[in-house]
């Protein structure tokens, strides 16, 4: 797949196309590391690993969404008794 490279103020860049983004779950706001290999010209891309705390700090907000939306479903139903 190509795509062209594009002038972004003082830097380039490119813009992702839609599957490539679906394919390797992108968000906004991701953080990825480059690589590059000067004898093949290439350019490596990998998504940074989050550190422990990084990822603790993750799971505890999704089981913080996870208890509200439960809390609000169980409203709903005790509402409906």
């Amino acid at each position: 797949m190509e795509v062209k490279v594009r002038s972004i103020g003082n830097s380039m860049g490119i813009i992702f196309p839609k599957q490539i983004v679906r394919l390797l779950d992108f968000h906004a706001e991701d953080v990825v590391e480059l690589d590059v290999d000067l004898l093949e010209k290439r350019l490596i891309m990998e998504r940074k690993k989050q550190s422990l705390r990084e990822n603790l700090l993750e799971g505890i907000k999704a089981s913080q969404e996870e208890n509200i939306a439960f809390a609000n479903e169980f409203d709903e139903l005790e509402g409906e008794l």
